[in-house]
């Protein structure tokens, strides 16, 4: 490993199952090639997970990422990630949350924390420096995640940790895993530490995070810093939060209503940024070294709910548990948002599902037998925030449900249409019908239909014509590529827009002393995007995954700018797989995988 450099260039791969532990070392061309966070994740799932483990099985593999800018000086690198393999859809899981759980790790020694094998009892690990204690957590098991945080704040001081809640210990398949108040949400990644019977982590170290070029780092940090200070939707972020979005996708007919039925809320403006700054955010808050301040605490005191104090909720869960359920009412989306983040659950699947609930119960296809005596209808506060709790809880039909929607559409005939998922992920925030980029993200995205790699949202804000199928792949793929050097760096999302690749690439050559570049990057993206697709082939994905719900692709929106609309896959799936050197079948040709150095 060079003298000087943000890496630490060393994994610590911890046995839970005979209890011990091993430190490598990284070679610096993988390094390199594969920058860190999200590429150095995948890479080595790739290279040391079984091909067709089961999910929750002791074989799975849980990888904690950093990336060379974690640790640093640099905007929004209070971030951190996982790479595993998903329990909701079978495939390629990565996720990011906020906190200093990352910095922590590498101020131990450490790039990656590779989770191997099943502990023998509920742990609680504790790594300090280049030393790894496995402490009974008999005690914590069934706690919930403020009595876990709790304990965890009084008796690991200076320490930084994740950990999960009851849902991830049951094995919930959209359980999350948590560093505080923010989440690792989607695809079930706190099922799988749950099945290897790790409760908790905590981390903490003295290594100072060095970086090879002092002047080169300090000046593409200035650039950085100077691009999030200029943009307009930063500063909106600031001010509101990520709300600040939901008028804007409304009044361009994306904001998914009623299970994606329209996409126009009639109660939208209730929901509005102002309305929630106005009632219900009381105060910013950030994650670590981050300018933005996205996050707004939520303050809700009501005779039916009581009080509640948390961070959130976001513009996602104001749509999964809102909008998406036909409920505008602020108070019972926090709540429910409370009761998500207490049991440690994605509250965008938890919305899904009970969006799907509240269509087939519309439809009667199933009735109140089935959902133990429940009668859940558009808007409904009371039967929505019961069937919030039975999920959480997994009581009763909330056994069922928390499988997710994948699962309940193959278990209740008829469903299949309106089961609004892509791999098995229930589908975030933004419209498909409403913009053919969108739809094309959510469709070939290899962790399922997800908002965080790449979706062009710019189609629903007036930068791109959001009808046509014409540029939409090019569009994608422009959003990939740089999604893919933010989760590698790992920053925040929100520098999207922002942060250029030439900035990327200065500061990666100042942290690193790796020789960065734009032209090297955009082959990273694709190098990344590319490796992450292998991995869901090896796992037995084929094209028929990279698909859309059939209510998507076969009826036509009714009403809302986008009234007519559906999409036409195909083309967009053909454009795409062309962009990126696959064959017709999605499958990346031998000249790709040579063209971008992918040589497993």
């Amino acid at each position: 490993m060079m003298n000087k450099s943000s890496h630490m260039g060393k994994i610590l791969r911890v046995d839970l199952t005979n209890q011990n532990y091993d430190i490598k070392e990284i070679d610096e061309d993988i390094l390199f090639k594969y920058i860190g966070g999200r590429g150095l994740g995948t890479y080595y799932l790739y290279k040391i997970l079984e091909a067709k483990a089961d999910p929750l099985s002791e074989k799975n593999i849980l990888i904690f990422t950093t990336g060379p800018l974690n640790g640093t000086i640099a905007p929004t690198s209070g971030k951190f990630g996982i790479v595993t393999k998903s329990p909701l859809t079978n495939g390629y899981l990565d996720s990011y949350a906020g906190g200093d759980f990352g910095n922590k790790l590498k101020s131990a020694g450490f790039d990656l924390l590779i989770l191997e094998g099943k502990s023998p009892f509920p742990v609680l690990l504790k790594i300090e420096n280049e030393s790894v204690e496995f402490i009974d957590a008999s005690n914590l098991w069934g706690k919930t995640m403020s009595q876990t945080n709790n304990f965890l704040k009084e008796n690991y001081k200076g320490f930084s940790f994740v950990a999960i809640g009851p849902a991830g210990e049951r094995l919930s398949p959209i359980s999350s895993i948590f560093c505080g108040t923010r989440s690792l949400s989607r695809g079930g990644s706190g099922a799988v530490m749950g099945s290897k019977n790790v409760k908790a982590i905590a981390v903490n170290g003295n290594r100072v995070v060095d970086v090879a070029n002092k002047e080169i780092f300090e000046e593409g940090v200035k650039e950085a810093y100077r691009a999030v200070r200029m943009n307009s939707t930063i500063k909106r972020l600031s001010q509101y939060g990520t709300v600040q979005i939901l008028r804007f996708i409304n009044a361009a007919g994306g904001l998914p209503t009623r299970n994606f039925q329209t996409g126009v809320f009639e109660e939208a403006e209730t929901l509005f940024d102002e309305k929630w700054k106005a009632e219900v955010f009381v105060k910013d808050t950030a994650c670590p070294n981050c300018p933005i301040s996205c996050s707004k605490v939520a303050h809700i005191k009501s005779d039916t709910l009581g009080e509640i104090v948390l961070d959130g909720p976001d513009y996602e869960t104001i749509f999964s548990l809102g909008t998406n359920c036909g409920i505008s009412d602020k108070q019972a989306i926090v709540y429910a948002n409370y009761l998500c983040d207490e049991y440690g659950i994605d509250t965008i699947s938890t919305g899904g599902i009970i969006a799907f609930v509240m269509e087939a119960f519309e439809k009667g296809i199933i009735d109140t037998n089935y959902l133990d005596g429940l009668e859940p209808k558009w808007g409904d506060v009371e039967s929505f925030i019961k069937l919030v709790e039975k999920i959480c809880k997994a009581e009763g039909v909330g056994s069922e449900l928390q499988k997710g929607v994948k699962y309940l559409s193959r278990k209740i005939p008829g469903t299949s249409n309106f089961a609004m998922h892509v791999k098995g992920l229930e589908m975030p925030a933004y419209l498909p019908r409403a913009g053919k980029g969108i739809a094309l993200s959510y469709a070939v995205t290899e962790r399922g239909a997800c908002h965080l790699h790449g979706t062009p949202i710019s189609e629903l804000l007036g930068e791109a014509d959001p009808k046509t199928y014409e540029g939409k792949a090019e569009l994608f793929l422009v959003n990939q590529v740089m999604i893919s050097i933010i989760d590698s760096a790992i920053l925040c999302y929100f520098t999207h827009g922002a942060i250029r690749l030439k900035e990327y690439a200065k500061m990666f050559r100042g942290a690193t002393g790796f020789e960065y570049d734009v032209a090297n990057l955009q082959k990273f993206g694709r190098r990344l995007s590319t490796l992450s697709r292998l991995f869901n082939i090896r796992e037995g994905k084929t094209k028929d995954e990279d698909n859309l719900p059939r209510r998507s692709t076969e009826e036509p929106l009714t009403s809302g700018p986008s009234k007519g609309e559906t999409i036409d896959l195909d083309v967009l799936l053909e454009d795409y797989y062309t962009l990126m050197g696959w064959d017709k079948n999605g499958v990346p040709t031998e000249g790709t995988l040579k063209a971008l150095e992918i040589d497993f």
